[in-house]
């Protein structure tokens, strides 16, 4: 590596132009990301540098549409609210306890937002993360507490229904 400090970039020839704490690996040729080599880092990443979403002024679904670049190709995206009633939590491996019990998670940060992006393309209602988020409703609703006077009413309103149909 050549010692210059993120995010500068690297003299041409030390590893390929890839930012300073960044290595490339072995084998690797032509301009960095078009390797097939993994990244050998292990560590923070100055992604706002580089990764910078802006507005649009255009809306999806009623919300406001992100652009943003990332090695060279268009990012579109959304800002999507976790669904009623869900927290989104960021979890940390604690280490393992005694032998049998497997590994420890602590939660070291909470968040009621996160972003959707495809390629190339708007996020819509029919992508899969975001038809994830209506199982969230529909489970509340099949695991939520039985009303039986609810369910006798609408049981008598139905052959009602059938007959104003018929």
């Amino acid at each position: 590596m050549c010692g210059q400090a993120p995010p500068a970039r690297c003299p041409a020839g030390s590893h390929g132009g890839a930012p300073a704490g960044h290595r490339r690996g072995a084998g690797s040729s032509g301009p960095p990301g078009a390797s097939t080599d993994p990244a050998q880092h292990n560590g923070p990443a100055a992604v706002s540098v580089y990764f910078r979403p802006q507005e649009t002024g255009a809306s999806v679904d009623g919300l406001p549409l992100l652009q943003a670049s990332l090695r060279g190709r268009t990012l579109s995206g959304v800002k999507l609210p976790l669904p009623a009633g869900c927290t989104g939590v960021v979890l940390e491996q604690k280490g393992g306890g005694d032998a049998g019990e497997g590994d420890r998670w602590a939660a070291s940060a909470a968040f009621s937002h996160m972003h959707h992006w495809n390629h190339d393309a708007a996020p819509l209602k029919g992508d899969g993360l975001r038809r994830c988020f209506e199982w969230a409703e529909l489970a509340a609703g099949v695991h939520a507490p039985v009303n039986p006077a609810a369910v006798a009413a609408a049981a008598a309103a139905a052959p009602r229904q059938q007959a104003a149909a018929g």
